[in-house]
């Protein structure tokens, strides 16, 4: 038997070239690798000695080769292949192990350099074998290799159900190296939806159960073109470390989620507290431990066992503060030495940190100058038969455009207030409203059939506090009912996007009640 070794994540390599000695197993391996073997004392042959044709076009040739991919692609139940085997003197390879650099690259860099990476020979040997798994044993994964060996040993074979499960494992990792390739070729095209998309992630670790907990879940990231777990250098949920805590529910990743994008929505310390997907507390302040009392007042109630989502790294003080309550987790940038010794005393509270500062997303421009877009982070959704992709509601702006439609201007403490609740409203599912006073939440209306509902329910969470706050709509007001119901209430200041029909109704109520209102032109609905 004859295995055929090219690889580039040498892990665990000379352990499994020495079990395929101890099966008598000849190996054969391409240049580098063959150096690896040797170096680890294990007997190996250059596939030159195979094929009798040397590497060309500095390696480009080495390994599309009929001896190796007759070798590879022959069947053994068909006499007409066995008979080409023969007259064209090709030896049969049993077992091929291959694995390559992942397609990474810069924005910047040039297509050229680019086109230099790729392994034509090894995924052209890949797919082969793949295809051919009854015959051919087809490895990628380091990880792989005790387990299979292990059957082997005690089976005296590898099963065909084991050669199957390897074979899509091939061809998965076939797909995702294209569709890198392909996401990095399409970002010279003025085409931001590719006429075919092909969603390519890798399985970071299985949850402990999806929605309900008769569902099963898995979390995957996406692959990127910078470090792993980051988009365009960005700190991502998929690329947290855990350092404290057990497992995390579907469910849990949803609102983690939720509370990164809350908190990097500032760029002052900023601490959101997230219940359903929803925000029952944001605040912004001067420390850390300032925004995480705001926001833990915004609704102390409910933010009991919710999930908080950080802007700054956890010092000692507002660790002190997370550890006098129950909550499910917690992410930041980072922990401290302090914190993290102070919140052990809550095993149950998982601790995520993102290593790396939870910067405001900067909105991505299409320019079609570019020579090359950026790779943009579409939100995905499944759908009955199929998927929804969509470019996200990011937060950049560092100003909002609005216009003053009342007979009143805002004054500058309700303008700051405005800002922050334009902000906070883009995280509340819709029809959604927010109250918002002095950088926190004091109220939220979320998911009601229509919006004056919504406002009812803000205001009823607001209480006595309602009076003096500001206003925030992700979408119109339709009747001027809404706004009648919050300058009851003692709002003074409202933002919403505009364009109803009866806008003019909505905005002559807000004059009768001397309320400031503004509209933005744009609308946030959340689904």
């Amino acid at each position: 038997m004859r295995a055929l070794i090219s690889v580039a994540n040498r892990e665990g390599l000379p352990r499994l070239a020495q079990e395929l000695e101890r099966l008598h197993i000849s190996l054969f391996s391409t240049r580098d690798t063959l150096k690896a073997l040797q170096a680890a004392g294990v007997t190996a042959t250059p596939v030159e000695e195979l094929t009798g044709f040397p590497d060309i076009l500095e390696g480009r040739v080495k390994l599309l080769h009929p001896a190796l991919l007759g070798g590879v692609l022959a069947r053994r139940d068909r006499p007409r292949h066995e008979e080409d085997l023969r007259v064209h003197h090709i030896e049969p390879i049993d077992v091929v192990v291959v694995n390559f650099p992942p397609f990474v690259t810069q924005e910047e860099t040039p297509l050229a350099d680019a086109m230099e990476q790729l392994d034509i020979g090894g995924e052209t040997l890949l797919r082969a074998a793949a295809s051919n798994f009854e015959d051919v044993l087809v490895l990628i994964r380091p990880e792989d290799y005790v387990p299979v060996l292990q059957e082997w040993r005690e089976q005296g074979e590898v099963s065909l159900e084991t050669r199957r499960r390897l074979a899509a494992i091939a061809f998965y990792y076939l797909a995702s190296y294209d569709s890198a390739l392909a996401s990095y070729l399409h970002t010279s095209s003025d085409e931001l939806f590719p006429s075919i998309v092909t969603l390519s992630a890798q399985r970071v670790r299985n949850l402990r159960y999806g929605e309900n907990p008769h569902q099963q879940a898995a979390l995957y990231r996406w692959p990127s073109f910078h470090k792993p777990g980051h988009i365009r250098g960005e700190a991502t949920l998929a690329g947290a470390g855990i350092l404290q805590g057990g497992e995390l529910s579907y469910n849990n990743m949803l609102d983690l989620d939720t509370a990164l994008e809350a908190a990097r929505a500032f760029t002052v310390p900023a601490v959101a507290i997230i219940k359903h997907t929803n925000p029952c507390g944001l605040a912004c302040g001067d420390t850390l431990l300032d925004a995480y009392q705001q926001a833990h007042a915004s609704d102390p109630i409910s933010a009991s066992g919710g999930i908080v989502g950080c802007n700054r790294e956890v010092d000692g003080d507002t660790a002190h503060e997370l550890s006098q309550l129950f909550f499910e987790a917690v992410i930041a940038p980072a922990f401290s030495r302090e914190a993290r010794s102070i919140l052990r005393v809550k095993p149950e509270m998982r601790l995520l940190a993102t290593y790396a500062p939870l910067e405001p997303r900067k909105r991505a421009t299409h320019s079609l100058k570019l020579d090359h877009r950026p790779a943009l982070p579409l939100d995905v959704r499944s759908i009955s038969g199929g998927l929804l992709l969509q470019t996200p509601d990011l937060f950049g702006e560092q100003e909002v455009e609005y216009t003053v439609v009342t007979e009143r201007d805002p004054n500058l403490e309700e303008v700051t207030d405005l800002m922050f609740a334009w902000k906070a409203v883009r995280l509340v599912k819709s029809n959604a409203i927010v109250l918002a006073h002095k950088l926190a939440l004091i109220g939220v209306g979320a998911g009601q059939m229509n919006r004056l509902a919504s406002v009812q329910l803000a205001l009823e969470k607001a209480g006595s506090r309602a009076r003096g706050s500001v206003l925030a709509a992700d979408a119109y007001f339709p009747f001027a009912d809404a706004v009648e119901a919050a300058a009851r209430a003692g709002i003074t200041a409202i933002i919403q996007p505009g364009g109803a029909a009866r806008d003019d109704d909505v905005i002559q109520a807000a004059n009768s009640y001397a309320i400031a209102m503004v509209f933005t032109g744009k609308r946030h609905y959340r689904h």
